[in-house]
């Protein structure tokens, strides 16, 4: 699938020009950092989807997800921790616990179904996710992330920003979590595949960052360093990820001597959907009352952003109690 680039007009959130210290403040304290610092790497977007298709044992989580026991676990307990998962027991004698979402956990279902809709459209593998159906009007749909004041359709393009109160410094993610892990291989018996591509993108917390600079419209290699205060080798790694994955393109802004720039492809500018939903989860859970790191508009209607999630077909707001899908596989 061919991804046209996305013109640096349309990339910015913002014609402001910010200093380097303030764009490194806006975004290692924005909701989405504190969002990847909880839910930033790809095992616990792996548990995710699981438990949000029923999956809470931890032999069926470490079976379909690929992870090792150790990784399992520490993610598992991070999460709970966090307040995303509760352990419940289901056996005495000995104890045996499965893991159920909060409350918090179930409020992140938004997002889960806008990596859902980008792995449908963009993935080339051939284990998509299955269709949905929308129960109340029985139709399969696909998920529409409208602003809710004017219910356009949200766009990279449409969207501008401006500073807020940066309020307490964003937690960092655990250096164990920070690191890109394999892709666990099409003959591990049981792996489920599903949602690998995105995390192949965007499954570490610095991935996550690199993308969400260039939303705020950093394109070129120091400026991205300097923001995210992020080690070079560590950058170039991300950096020729999201080129390979096509989320990037490199292209040249001087000659002599040749120098590059980043440019966000179509494919790249679609994953925005993801980063708004994570943007609005960490605005309702994770931040301090009162407290609103970066604040963004929707150009259309000049209302600040909020999103509505709704069904393709009818337009009616989307609940996770009715939304089907057909299993492939057996509840444990």
């Amino acid at each position: 699938m061919t991804c046209r680039m996305i013109t640096g007009t349309e990339q910015k959130l913002t014609e402001k020009q910010l200093s380097d210290l303030e764009y490194s403040t806006l975004i290692l304290n924005s909701p989405v950092a504190r969002s990847l610092a909880v839910i930033g790497d790809r095992w616990a977007f792996l548990i995710l989807r699981d438990v949000f298709l029923g999956i809470r044992r931890f032999e069926a989580l470490r079976t379909r997800s690929g992870a090792a026991r150790g990784t399992l676990t520490a993610r598992l307990k991070s999460l709970v921790e966090n307040e995303i998962l509760y352990r419940k027991p289901y056996q005495e004698s000995p104890t045996r616990y499965e893991y159920r979402l909060t409350e918090r956990g179930v409020d992140l279902y938004p997002m889960v179904m806008a990596v859902w809709d980008w792995e449908t459209r963009w993935s080339q593998e051939n284990e998509i996710p299955p269709a949905l159906t929308h129960i109340p009007c029985d139709h399969d749909f696909r998920p529409l992330f409208r602003c809710a004041d004017c219910h356009e359709l949200i766009r990279l393009r449409e969207v501008s920003f401006k500073p807020g109160d940066p309020g307490s410094e964003a937690e960092s993610i655990p250096a164990r979590f920070q690191r890109r892990t394999r892709t666990p291989t099409a003959s591990e018996e049981g792996v489920d595949r599903r949602f690998f591509h995105v995390l192949d993108v965007i499954g570490d917390r610095w991935s996550g960052l690199v993308v969400a600079a260039m939303y705020f419209g950093l394109n070129r290699y120091d400026e991205i360093a300097s923001a995210l205060d992020i080690a070079t080798n560590v950058l170039s790694d991300r950096l020729k990820l999201l080129v390979a994955n096509g989320i990037l393109q490199k292209v040249p802004y001087q000659r002599r001597p040749v120098r590059h720039q980043y440019r966000l492809t179509e494919k790249g500018a679609a994953l925005y959907n993801v980063t708004l939903q994570m943007h609005e989860w960490a605005c309702r859970w994770l931040l301090e009352e009162n407290q609103e790191p970066v604040i963004l508009f929707h150009r259309l209607c000049g209302a600040q952003l909020h999103s509505e999630m709704v069904c393709s077909h009818c337009e009616a707001e989307l609940h996770g109690s009715e939304v089907a899908f057909e299993r492939d596989f057996e509840l444990p």
